[in-house]
Formats: structure tokens, sequence, C-alpha cells
């Protein structure tokens, strides 16, 4: 009987000196409006800037290429950079060479972010040209893209994303379907 109660006595004693022995944080300042600190003291808000991404991947045309156009794999590459208004939206610049057929596109268009850490889902819309080479010349094309993005480290600067997007030329050419990855930093 007496080890059940010296047990009891003694996980009682544990669980009141536990929170005793932990060792204080030091004090923060915090300069800044309210609901501004980081942590403990100061602020950083990275949730403005620009970042830049290296996208690949695949590329499929739904129409076959005009004669004379180059031949390659279904494979394209890639740049994007994009100007951040906050955590949930940015304005993207990008540009990308498809080997298959030669295309060049190039958009430009807001992309939405949903909250969320370190996953987020983005749904962007795009509009800009699509260069067809061999007799089809320059199209105006959108660009609907859905996809999402993880941070790769603590401080969300180094970015990773999955995105789906069709390139849709106005007057003819073919979509183009892109399914890729792209690795980016924010600065």
């Amino acid at each position: 009987m007496k080890r059940p109660v010296t047990l009891c006595g003694a996980l009682a004693l544990l669980a009141v000196a536990a929170p005793l022995t932990a060792s204080a944080q030091e004090q923060g300042r915090t300069d800044g409006p309210e609901e501004s600190e980081y942590g403990k003291g100061g602020y950083g808000d990275n949730r403005r800037g620009v970042s830049l991404q290296f996208d690949w991947g695949a590329a499929i045309n739904s129409q076959e290429n005009p004669p004379g156009a180059p031949e390659g794999p279904p494979l394209f590459v890639g740049a994007t950079v994009s100007l951040w208004g906050d955590d949930w939206y940015r304005l993207d610049v990008s540009g990308a060479y498809v080997f298959d057929g030669g295309r060049f596109i190039g958009n430009v268009g807001p992309t939405f972010r949903s909250w969320g850490w370190p996953v987020a889902f983005t749904l962007g819309l795009k509009a800009g040209a699509i260069v067809i080479p061999e007799g089809e010349g320059l199209r105006f094309a959108l660009s609907p893209q859905v996809g999402a993005e993880l941070y790769l480290d603590r401080r969300d600067r180094v970015l990773m994303g999955l995105h789906y997007s069709p390139d849709i030329p106005i007057g003819g050419g073919g979509v183009t379907n892109r399914l890729f990855m792209n690795v980016g930093y924010r600065f």
C-alpha cells in the first residue's frame, strides 16, 4: 500500500516542480505597432518582396506541330519573377521555351495563395503571348494556373511548387498543357 502512495506523491511533486525549473526567456522588445511582433522582440515581416523561380516540366501540345517546326522532347524550361504584395497574392512575369515545336510562352498575371504554412495552394490567371514558329506566328494567350507550393526553410525564403497550366492561344495554334515543378528564392 505504501508504494502506490509514494509513487503518486513523487509524481505530484514532479508535476509541481517541473515548471519551476524551466528557464525563462529573456525579455524582448516590441518596437512597432500592436500585433506586429514576431518572436520575442522586434519583427521580421518578409511578406512582401521579390522572388525568382526556375520552372521545368512536361509540355504537351494538343495539335501536331507545323511542318518545319523544331522536333524535340515534350519538355520545357522557364523562369518566373514575382512581385509579392503579401503572403496571399503576387504578380508573376514568366517565360518558357517548349522544346517540342519550339514555342516561346510569355505571361503576366496575378497568382493567389491560400492561407497555410508550410503548404499553400495557388490559383492564377495569366495573359501574354505565344510565339508559334513556322508560319503560325504570334498569338495572344490566356494561361490559367493551379498548383501547390511548399516552403523548404524556416525563414520562408526557399519555395518549391507543383503546378498545371494550359496555355490557350486565341486564334488557333492548339493548347499547350504544362505540368511542372519550380524552385525559387524569395528576397
